[in-house]
């Protein structure tokens, strides 16, 4: 990342990061319940992937959030 500015605490930014958080969580809680709901009527005969490849986007962009949290919203002693 050379010449990239790093992320600092931004106490302005910090609700905007939290905000984003807390949807990507509501969205993950989202997706999991359709992955789980396709699992379970499939009884091993329908394959999921669409509902997977789903999750696994929204946990990643969940990871991201949190990195952002924990970026714009440190405490300083």
């Amino acid at each position: 990342m050379g010449g990239c500015a790093t992320k600092t605490s931004d106490p302005v930014y910090c609700g905007v990061a939290q905000t984003g958080y807390k949807n990507d969580l509501a969205d993950v809680n989202l997706r999991l319940s359709q992955y789980s709901a396709c699992v379970s009527r499939s009884t091993g005969s329908a394959a999921c992937s669409a509902e997977f490849s789903a999750l696994q986007s929204s946990q990643s962009h969940l990871e991201s959030s949190a990195n952002d949290v924990r970026q714009y919203c440190k405490v300083t002693p």
